[in-house]
């Protein structure tokens, strides 16, 4: 898995902006650390997250979400530093909930950074979102899937929300539906940087007077420990002292008696928040318009960065059919080259002195089975030798031929396949993209006429469920019935074991 060593010039950029970046952090072992290896026991015998992915992917969904992978087009389940390694704009593309980054040409997972360098992964990455468990650190869908409550209590900033069982962080949400969640959640702030959306905590971490200029209504501030966290964190784990840093931090409580500040109210009820604080009215608006904007610019950057992660996909995909045919083309060779190869020896070991010749006359009839056998003269044992040895070396060059021919025909029609699926992906993300504006501009319309009419009690809207993903990998192929796990499949506290590889 290691050994291919082409990457992206995504991947490459990484790699020159962090080697240098963590000269200023701890220093490494004497030995580099090895990647983490998922994996568990089964029946008395350790097996990798791939065995599991490919013989009870139902379990590994319902227990270690943290161990990302993929089916590729043969339906071969393949870690997540595989995928980044090969197709980095796929993986982008499909599964930006994957988090971690490039050191020396390798892909880590975020676990590994926060095990060996929790100083830059805590400055660099402060959006991937997770802790320690039993000494050993797991990602937020981890948490939510284990822990939920402590989750829930101790980091309501870490924002996601499940798909089909399984939690996705709010990056993921916004490369699929950012409609959906401008809708459901506004409060998931976050804004797009080289096609690629960070949460707001990045943006202060990172860029802190873009946000400052370009996002005034992402309240916020750092803690002791210089870690940015949301209004609504503060208002739960220190109250005392927002009020006294952050009077102009307004909100109130919803039906779930969870503290909402004044931007949640524009964007979801500006009717109620109308109705209780008349004072709020003209924030309320301006919020309201604010957001407005915010969303556009969001769409758009979305339908950006998306259009340019198609184009490379698409550049990757042509450079993988290459690849392939390639080696499809060297094995061909070399199978033609050692048959022929044969073909010359045996005909060398024929035409040697001494060996009896390959062509054996024909069995004489029953009128010729008295008659003495004639020998067949040494010149014309060649000749038929001869004439044998060129049809065989013609039907091998027929057969190499017709099998080159097949090979860059199959070739032709995979490009002319990645080529169709381009366009349709361009033309449905097309589409996809005037559905959003459109939808934009209509809940906008919906907000001021709801702050005209101040209503304390409205009726309550039924929230609709996310729709089908844009983006969402590779489907899981289907399966035989299982085995049941050893142990009735109860999993293990601490999410699993993990060696290292």
């Amino acid at each position: 898995m290691k050994g291919i060593t082409s990457l992206m010039a995504t991947a490459v950029v990484l790699l020159m902006l962090t080697a240098p970046a963590l000269a200023q952090y701890a220093p490494w072992p004497a030995q580099m650390p090895p990647e983490p290896a998922w994996g568990e026991n089964y029946n008395g015998a350790w097996q990798p997250a791939s065995w599991w992915w490919t013989n009870q992917p139902q379990w590994v969904q319902q227990n270690h979400p943290e161990w990302w992978g993929d089916y590729d087009a043969d339906r071969v389940w393949h870690p997540a530093d595989w995928w980044w390694e090969n197709q980095p704009a796929w993986t982008q593309l499909h599964h930006p909930e994957w988090w971690g980054d490039f050191f020396q040409g390798i892909w880590y997972p975020a676990s590994w950074w926060w095990q060996y360098q929790p100083a830059w992964t805590l400055a660099n990455h402060p959006e991937w979102w997770g802790y320690r468990d039993n000494g050993v650190w797991y990602p937020a869908s981890w948490w939510w899937l284990h822990k939920r409550q402590w989750m829930l209590a101790n980091h309501p900033d870490w924002w996601g929300d499940e798909y089909q069982g399984t939690w996705y962080p709010a990056s993921w949400w916004w490369q699929n539906n950012p409609v959906w969640v401008q809708e459901t959640h506004p409060d998931w702030w976050g804004d797009y940087d080289n096609g690629r959306w960070y949460p707001a905590d990045w943006w202060w971490a990172h860029r802190p007077d873009y946000a400052r200029e370009y996002h005034p209504d992402w309240w916020g501030d750092f803690d002791q420990h210089h870690v940015w966290h949301v209004d609504t964190w503060w208002h739960q784990n220190d109250p005392t002292w927002m009020a006294q840093h952050h009077p102009d931090w307004k909100g109130d409580v919803d039906d779930q008696k969870q503290w909402r500040d004044l931007n949640w109210w524009a964007a979801k009820q500006p009717q109620v928040a109308a109705a209780r604080h008349p004072d709020w009215r003209q924030p309320l608006q301006q919020s309201i318009e604010r957001q407005h904007v915010e969303q556009q610019h969001a769409v758009e950057n979305q339908h950006d960065a998306q259009t340019q992660m198609i184009g490379r996909q698409h550049t990757e995909q042509f450079q993988a059919i290459g690849r392939q045919n390639q080696a499809q083309r060297q094995t061909l060779e070399q199978q033609h080259t050692q048959q022929m190869t044969a073909l010359e020896r045996g005909q060398q070991h024929a035409a040697a002195p001494g060996q009896q010749p390959q062509h054996q006359p024909e069995q004489p009839g029953p009128q010729a089975q008295h008659q003495p056998m004639r020998p067949v003269p040494a010149e014309e044992q060649q000749q038929v030798q001869a004439r044998q040895h060129e049809q065989q070396v013609e039907a091998l060059q027929r057969q190499h031929q017709q099998q080159v021919q097949a090979l860059a025909q199959r070739q032709m029609q995979q490009e002319q396949a990645a080529a169709r699926q381009h366009m349709q992906q361009q033309q449905e993300l097309e589409r996809t993209q005037a559905a959003r504006e459109q939808a934009v501009e209509s809940r906008h319309t919906q907000q001021l006429q709801a702050l005209a009419h101040p209503n304390p009690n409205p009726p309550p809207r039924r929230m609709a469920p996310p729709p089908k993903p844009q983006f969402h990998g590779n489907p899981v192929p289907q399966h035989p019935a299982q085995a049941p796990r050893e142990g009735g499949g109860a999993a293990p506290h601490g999410g699993g074991q993990q060696k290292h590889r």
